[in-house]
């Protein structure tokens, strides 16, 4: 983002004191409150793939709906939080408003996250969910790779931020339904570096998780040039 675009962000859309999800002051930058609503979320059942919030069969957790339906081309996905409230508010100012600030923080959310799901841990490198071209040059970053780096530095793993491309303009996916999304995608990611993923277990890094489409469309291509297993870690999960 242009130096002087940067600063109009920040003064029409100034930094919260406090906690950087509800602006609660003198609790730092993430405050008990919301600290706590995030543990609530993280001890609901979940799909034991796509990590959508599930209801419980007797004290069995099962495959939700769609991942019965069609199994996912990654081995599993989990987040931070819920798509809503502050942890929202926050991609969205990071996003779309260029309050890369956020970024630290909710790369550490990621950090603190990855330990209760153990096979996460178990990646030889991290890749960030590539924009295409036209949609970096018009952002400036991709905030997904600077939650990569984050991830990356914490877990001492190689970021490989090109070994994927995304090479079609698709529009974007907001407001469509999960068909039009995997239609938006096909074929609109290519491996750079096979010999980078081949034989490898990767962790995918995004902002938010909403039917899947996009990580899927990635591990399928990622597959086909021989990568071992895909996983995925989002900041938010918006699955209904």
């Amino acid at each position: 983002m242009h130096p002087l675009l940067e600063a109009l962000v920040n003064l029409f859309f100034p930094e919260r004191p406090g906690c950087k999800l509800c602006g609660s002051p003198g609790e730092g930058d993430l405050c008990f409150a919301c600290r706590h609503e995030l543990s609530v979320w993280a001890a609901k059942p979940k799909c034991p793939v796509c990590g959508r919030p599930v209801p419980l069969q007797g004290r069995l957790v099962t495959l939700c709906r769609d991942c019965r339906r069609r199994p996912p081309p990654f081995e599993m996905a989990r987040a931070v939080g819920p798509y809503e409230g502050g942890l929202r508010e926050a991609i969205h100012l990071l996003k779309y408003k260029g309050r890369k600030s956020l970024a630290p923080l909710l790369g550490r959310l990621l950090l603190e996250t990855l330990p209760k799901y153990p096979p996460l841990l178990n990646c030889d490198l991290v890749l960030p969910v590539p924009l295409s071209p036209g949609r970096l040059r018009e952002r400036g970053f991709n905030q997904a790779e600077l939650l990569a780096v984050a991830v990356a530095r914490g877990l001492n793993l190689p970021l490989l931020s090109h070994a994927l491309m995304k090479t079609a303009e698709t529009p974007p996916q907001t407001g469509l339904t999960r068909q039009q999304r995997e239609q938006n995608l096909q074929g609109s990611f290519q491996v750079t570096a096979p010999e980078q993923i081949r034989d490898k277990n990767i962790l995918i890094v995004d902002d938010v998780f909403t039917t899947g489409s996009t990580v899927s469309a990635m591990a399928e291509t990622l597959r086909g040039q021989g990568a071992a297993s895909i996983f995925v870690i989002t900041v938010a999960n918006a699955a209904k």
